[in-house]
């Protein structure tokens, strides 16, 4: 089977954006998802989402990528390309599709000056963390973040 192609996102791939991004943050409310999606693809937004189409009109991945102008652990410049959040729906996974988004990602990240590109996956995503590795990612740390609500 030929891996999809992948290209910038559009307006009308928010359904099957959406879509997704349940899948990959269930926990996540329906209002911050659309807040997300609308952030995402303002004009402003200095990042870019890429989304591999299995056909016209269906959807079977995604990359949403940000600038980080803050430190990243492992990371030698500032700022630096980020990889949000990065998907790709379970009939898909092995075939190449997480990888030629990547290989997107690395090119825009590339031909806007970066040197680096950065990510994370969260401690037990063992296939998240498996995935980065096989696409030439470096483990450069891991870590519990705390965070404590105050009054």
């Amino acid at each position: 089977m030929a891996i999809p192609p992948t290209r910038i996102a559009l307006p009308q791939d928010a359904p099957e954006w959406l879509r997704m991004r349940r899948a990959l943050w269930p926990d996540c409310t329906e209002e911050r998802h659309a807040l997300e999606i609308q952030q995402l693809t303002a004009p402003e937004h200095p990042g870019v989402v890429f989304v591999a189409s299995r056909s016209p009109d269906a959807l079977c991945g995604f990359a949403e990528l940000s600038i980080r102008c803050d430190h990243v652990d492992g990371s030698s410049s500032v700022p630096i390309a980020y990889v949000e959040g990065w998907y790709v729906d379970p009939d898909m996974r092995g075939g190449g599709v997480g990888r030629r988004l990547i290989e997107a990602a690395e090119q825009w990240a590339l031909a806007c000056g970066f040197k680096e590109l950065a990510s994370d996956a969260e401690l037990d995503n063992d296939p998240g963390i498996q995935a980065h590795l096989s696409c030439g990612f470096v483990e450069a740390c891991r870590a519990v973040h705390f965070i404590k609500r105050l009054a």
